[in-house]
């Protein structure tokens, strides 16, 4: 073994040695504190116990129809499925928005719950049923076309 490498372990087993003598000689019983620290990986576990939706929320039933046709026109799915069903937006994209002509007409809340909100167009009109609640969001969950 070399001079240096002799030294290196030397100097590591006086350390050693010196900190189990101040451990009161490795003595599980001892009256000392310790701390042990093994390298900085770390797991933290929390327990989810509340629901929170995650992102913007149309917070109206007006908002919600709304952000849907605006989306539409915008063909922008993505947006669209912030404030509606996959399968509302999947129908209402069937065909393009682009330039539409739709004219907001309101929404009838004779169902609080579900109200259903109204777009007039030329030849037609499209009801949009929305459901949900101020604290969790409202959603387009239904699509129905009424032509002249």
């Amino acid at each position: 073994m070399s001079r240096v490498r002799a030294r290196s372990v030397g100097v590591l087993l006086a350390f050693v040695l010196g900190a189990a003598a101040c451990n009161g000689g490795g003595d599980s019983k001892s009256a000392g504190n310790s701390t042990t620290t093994r390298g900085t990986d770390s797991t933290s576990t929390t327990e989810d116990t509340t629901s929170v939706t995650v992102g913007i929320i149309c917070t109206t039933a007006e908002d919600a129809s709304s952000t849907l046709v605006s989306a539409w026109t915008a063909n922008d799915r993505a947006a669209a499925r912030r404030c509606a069903t996959e399968a509302v937006v999947d129908e209402l994209f069937t065909t393009n928005g682009s330039g539409n002509t739709w004219i907001d007409q309101g929404c009838d809340r004779t169902d609080p719950g579900v109200p259903v909100c109204a777009y007039s167009y030329e030849g037609g009109a499209a009801f949009l049923t929305v459901e949900g609640s101020e604290a969790e969001g409202w959603k387009v969950t239904g699509l129905r076309f009424l032509a002249d």
